[in-house]
């Protein structure tokens, strides 16, 4: 009798075993899937945001592909921007406060002087038309009738030309220039040089960096000689 129980119970234990053992074989296998179903599903999420990151930077185009041409450099209405020197002074400050149709209105104040510029810009072209030094009144909108003869005599400074390069009074140095200021970094910076003899036995290099949206966001100016010296204004801030 007793090898007969011995026998029952040892048959039950195998059952309860190899139950135990194929839920046991059960679990890990469903656990398996699982992880196998999750793991597939992480990769074709980043597999999704790689497509996505290729779309983006393909379609990324470069300022002169814009249909706007140079139209694209050109800053806003009600923008001021204000530079320091490299010494972290306050060197000149820039306020955009007018436009009509192809023409800019700024006011640039370098100490207690300020001065009206007004610049025709386009797809095609960056020009001073006129500068009006120490105006009555520099919020007064000059623009009004505003054309390429305003001034009879006074022959208009160009600094960029997609037309013709030559009629330029500036040289373009660079078109795609990457320029770190105190405010941030600029890519597809037009860098322009113009060189004077405003200074006698010396030579006078300004040089303009001029970044999408923003227009002006450096300018450096070196006279030559045994007495020469050099000096530079960056942006550091802009004010809307």
């Amino acid at each position: 009798m007793i090898r007969v129980l011995i026998t029952v119970l040892l048959l039950v234990g195998s059952i309860a075993g190899c139950s135990l053992f194929n839920k046991e074989e059960k679990n890990n296998s469903e656990e398996k899937l699982v992880e196998s179903k999750s793991q597939a599903e992480v990769e074709k999420k980043d597999e999704k945001k790689d497509e996505k990151k290729g779309e983006k930077k393909d379609s990324v185009v470069s300022p002169e592909s814009a249909n706007d041409g140079l139209k694209v450099y050109r800053p806003k209405v009600g923008v001021k921007k204000i530079f320091i020197d490299h010494e972290n002074v306050p060197s000149l400050t820039e306020e955009v406060v007018f436009d009509n149709g192809d023409y800019v209105q700024s006011i640039i104040t370098i100490g207690q002087s300020a001065s009206v510029v007004i610049y025709k810009w386009t797809e095609n072209e960056i020009s001073i038309v006129e500068t009006i030094k120490n105006p009555d009144d520099p919020d007064k909108n000059y623009l009004e009738g505003t054309n390429e003869g305003t001034n009879e005599g006074t022959k208009q400074e160009v600094m960029i030309s997609k037309i013709d390069t030559l009629e330029a009074d500036w040289k373009i140095i660079s078109q795609n220039q990457s320029v770190q200021t105190p405010y941030q970094t600029f890519t597809n910076v037009y860098v322009i040089q113009k060189i004077t003899n405003e200074v006698e036995g010396a030579e006078t290099i300004y040089t303009n960096y001029i970044a999408p949206g923003i227009g002006l966001i450096k300018e450096t100016f070196e006279v030559t000689g045994d007495q020469g010296y050099s000096a530079e204004s960056m942006l550091q801030k802009i004010e809307e």
